[in-house]
Order: structure tokens, then sequence, then C-alpha cells
């Protein structure tokens, strides 16, 4: 039993998922799960299917963070955000994370540095977001875009993050809960 007395939630058992549509980057799939505890529970749920995602927190020399802007089409306005992209298939999200950054800023630094992984959406999607710090960067690439990307590159001191997202500059949430994992990192190695 649990501190307030009631049994822990057993895992529910998915007995079996259809593809609604398919795209280049996610599945949405009804997925049908039962609730072995109370099988009246049990039902059909909408679960997008998307590979991995990871987000860099690059550092220069002089404490500053690199940021990419850049338009997303789901809000419809440019976003300030940290680099970052999906895992491809069988590739370690460690290398992503510093593919991404040198893809998306010209930017290379340090081996990237595990601070954490959380689920972007727990209630529709199956995938997490894995954060890395990537210290010393420095910008001695070019940018590689993508075919539909259009990213602007700028750095901000370390220090005015908090303002940035109290301010609404950085909105995505994504990048505010891997904010909370840095400053966790942060507050262990200073």
């Amino acid at each position: 039993m649990t501190h307030d007395g009631h049994d822990p939630i057993e895992p529910w058992i998915r007995k079996n998922a259809r593809p609604l549509a398919t795209t280049r980057i996610f599945t949405l799939e009804e997925q049908h799960w039962h609730c072995p505890s109370d099988a009246s529970r049990s039902g059909d749920f909408a679960v997008i299917d998307s590979p991995d995602w990871v987000n860099v927190f690059a550092i220069t020399p002089d404490r500053e963070i690199v940021l990419v802007e850049q338009f997303r089409f789901g809000v419809g306005i440019n976003s300030l955000e940290t680099p970052g992209g999906i895992v491809d298939r069988d590739e370690n999200p460690a290398v992503t994370a510093a593919r991404e950054l040198r893809e998306e800023t010209g930017f290379t630094g340090d081996e990237p540095v595990f601070i954490g992984a959380l689920s972007a959406n727990a209630a529709i999607l199956n995938n997490r977001f894995h954060t890395y710090v990537i210290e010393n960067a420095i910008n001695d690439a070019q940018q590689n875009l993508d075919e539909h990307e259009q990213i602007r590159v700028v750095t901000k001191p370390l220090t005015e993050i908090p303002s940035l997202i109290g301010r609404g500059q950085i909105h995505h949430s994504v990048i505010v809960a891997a904010y909370a994992l840095f400053e966790i990192w942060r507050a262990g190695n200073d």
C-alpha cells in the first residue's frame, strides 16, 4: 500500500494498435488498453507514435547559451529554443545532440553530457526527449539545414534565460521543462 492507504495502480496492458494516419514524423494510432484491476475502464485511446527527440544546452566559453529562432507551424509564430531534433533510427541520442547542434547552428563543443529525459506529453505521445549539455561550444562550422528549416542563431548570457521564459520569449514547453533539468544539473556541477 502507498502512504495514502491505496494500492498502487497496476500498469495497463496494451492489447493491440492500429494506425489511423502516418506522416513523415509520426503515426497516429488507436490503441486498445486493458485495465487489469477494473476491466470496465479498458478502452481505445489515441496515441501518437513518435521517435525520441533531443535538445541541447550548448554553452560557450563566455557562458552564453546558443539558441535558435525558427518559425513553428503548430503555433504559427517564431519560437526561441535550444537546438534539437529527432533521433534517427538506431542513432544514439548523444550523437543526435552533437549532430543537431552542428547542423542547426554551426557550433561544436565538448562531448554531450546527458542530464535527463522527460515525456513530452505522456497523455498522447509515446516518446521521450533527451536533454544534453555541450560545453565550450564554438562556431566553427557552417549550418547544414534541412529542406524546410530556416534558423537564426542567437547567443544569450545564461543569466537571461529565466527572464526570456518569464517574458514568453521562450515559450516552447519542452524547452522550459528541459531548462529545469539544466538548472538541477548546473546546481550539482557548480
